[in-house]
């Protein structure tokens, strides 16, 4: 899927928009692992690293949405904890079964991303930077 030009990820604030790459560069990684049929343990590391980055990550959107009193912050939160649970649901199946992530499933959970960065953090991004509070 190879989601990490800039434009594509691009919500207008550096400091998420650093974040975006590095979580679509770990996705990356996770589909050459998987395509290459690595090791499990290294789809399932890198699996885990991501979900663990994207919780940091929205964390700090969530942070930043509140000190900038940001009005879709509860709509915000909502669709974080969507996307952690199908997360947690990734990472839990992989431990289980020992496999690597299916296509349907690496299709899954980059679509998922990218939805999120796509349409709620740039909302966040225009609708900060409109207002001028950056």
């Amino acid at each position: 899927m190879a989601l990490t030009r800039d434009s594509e990820l691009s919500v207008g604030v550096r400091l998420l928009d650093c974040d975006h790459r590095t979580l679509f560069e770990t996705i990356d990684e996770i589909h050459a692992a998987a395509a290459k049929d690595e090791d499990r343990r290294r789809t399932g590391a890198l699996l885990r690293r991501l979900a663990g980055f994207t919780l940091t990550h929205f964390e700090l959107e969530e942070e930043m949405m509140a000190a900038t009193r940001y009005p879709g912050l509860a709509r915000h939160r909502c669709e974080h904890q969507r996307v952690m649970r199908q997360m947690k649901a990734f990472v839990l199946r992989q431990k289980r079964s020992g496999l690597p992530l299916d296509l349907e499933s690496l299709s899954i959970l980059s679509k998922l991303h990218a939805t999120h960065v796509q349409d709620g953090d740039l909302r966040y991004g225009l609708w900060l930077n409109e207002t001028g509070k950056r």
